[in-house]
């Protein structure tokens, strides 16, 4: 008869998470050697992307890494207090998938342009390195990432009323 003490899955879930998060790292970091946008690659490797594609699949591996730092930064602390909470399982098997889809909207709105100087006119002239390290940044600051989104968001789509708003605000704080 199996043990199904709370104990017992407290420990199993423990392990499943720890195993989970080494495994996804070490795929992600595979994923990004083989799909990174460089011309030292040859085609052999693997399906044969287009650079742009090359540095979509990049942005989202990378941000999804960012994620599992953050993530494995967690685990660690929290097993190693004794204070891991099996509720929180789903917070660390969701997390990748976050940090790569953040990184990814990041990455869209980078080359858009709508952050200042960094649109650039084909993927041939992005630096792989950057592109990476933002994502990953997106992924493992995912708090910090989606602030800066919305500010991004609240000024492109600003009304009128809230341009006329945030000046008589800051009129009023000049004069205080």
């Amino acid at each position: 008869m199996m043990d199904s003490s709370p104990a017992r899955w407290v420990t199993f879930t423990r392990h499943l998470l720890g195993w989970y998060i080494f495994v996804l790292v070490l795929a992600l970091v595979a994923g990004l050697i083989v799909v990174w946008p460089s011309r030292m690659l040859t085609q052999d490797m693997g399906p044969v992307f287009s650079m742009e594609g090359r540095f979509l699949l990049s942005t989202l591996l990378a941000g999804a890494l960012g994620s599992c730092i953050h993530l494995a930064t967690s685990f660690a602390e929290h097993t190693g207090r004794g204070a891991l909470e099996v509720s929180w399982s789903w917070w660390y098997f969701l997390r990748p998938s976050i940090g790569g889809a953040l990184a990814t909207v990041v990455y869209f709105v980078m080359r858009a342009g709508l952050i200042a100087g960094t649109a650039e006119t084909s993927a041939a002239t992005l630096n792989p390195y950057g592109v990476a390290a933002i994502a990953a940044l997106s992924g493992m600051f995912s708090k910090q990432a989606t602030d800066k989104l919305r500010e991004v968001f609240e000024n492109l789509c600003a009304t009128d009323q809230s341009k006329f708003d945030s000046k008589d605000q800051q009129q009023k704080q000049q004069t205080s």
